[in-house]
């Protein structure tokens, strides 16, 4: 089975945050290299959360051609990544140190609640259960599959819909299952279930419980944020291919109980999002 893993979690507001457009686009990217040639990290590390992959991708062409300024950027954003995940480890620790099972699970709860688990917490998490599992750890290897778990259900209570559901998702690993659950998510409701008797059909299908746009948006906030992070050092690719997958299926589930024109939409929506990591393979 695969690891279980989490996606993105927004760091607090830096006190220079208006220094840089809330553009996703070139702007952005000048914005971010003047802010790492004047030495403004603070500025950097707010932006870290919200750089798209094209724009760190131009980022990196831009370091590898010898542009300081992007050099700088590649730089201060590494140093960024180290911190956070320095941080990660050590909120790790504390809840390693809390002693029993349930202090364990009401301090996780309160990391959750704080926005401590973010890809950076997740990312030492998912590391430390490889590492367990790759030693025959037997005893840790549940332990951190545990924490695991409950963060993810944890993220699922306080996440838009569209989010929790991909949570949900990526930590179901039968395909079948996964069905179920996005057509039971995705689908218009065109008729009503009674206990021991025949379904009602409705003459209007309620709309679903998540658009297929809803979820095309909470899949490219989760790979924005893994292709944040991969650029910075970071391997993810695992990740992102659970992503893909999940986001395969929904794709036929739209296809079956969606409109066309939804189905378009959700396919050009999605295809530049995973289209970066296709090409290197």
């Amino acid at each position: 089975a695969p690891s279980p893993r989490l996606r993105g979690a927004r760091s607090a507001a830096a006190t220079q945050m208006c220094a840089l457009p809330a553009r996703a686009d070139d702007e952005l990217v000048d914005a971010l290299m003047a802010a790492a040639r004047a030495g403004d990290v603070t500025a950097v590390d707010d932006a870290f959360d919200r750089v798209p992959h094209a724009s760190m991708v131009r980022v990196h062409e831009l370091a590898a051609q010898g542009v300081m300024d992007a050099v700088w950027v590649v730089r201060c954003m590494e140093d960024v990544m180290r911190s956070r995940m320095a941080d990660g480890a050590s909120k790790l620790r504390v809840l390693l140190e809390s002693g029993e099972i349930t202090r364990m699970d009401a301090a996780l709860s309160r990391l959750v609640r704080d926005g401590g688990a973010d890809t950076a917490f997740n990312l030492v998490l998912a590391s430390n259960l490889e590492h367990a599992r790759a030693a025959c750890d037997e005893t840790m290897a549940q332990l951190y599959t545990h924490l695991s778990t409950r963060v993810q259900e944890e993220l699922e209570k306080r996440a838009a819909p569209a989010v929790g559901l991909l949570h949900r998702l990526l930590r179901t690993p039968d395909a079948g299952l996964r069905e179920r659950v996005l057509v039971d998510f995705l689908a218009p409701k065109t008729s009503v279930a009674l206990p021991g008797a025949e379904p009602i059909a409705l003459a209007t299908p309620a709309p679903p419980k998540v658009t297929a746009a809803q979820f095309g948006d909470a899949v490219r906030g989760a790979v924005a944020a893994l292709a944040s992070v991969e650029l910075r050092g970071e391997t993810v690719a695992e990740s992102v291919e659970e992503c893909r997958a999940v986001a395969k299926q929904a794709r036929e589930v739209v296809a079956q109980h969606c409109t066309a024109d939804e189905l378009d939409a959700f396919s050009r929506q999605l295809a530049p999002v995973f289209a970066p990591f296709q090409a290197r393979q």
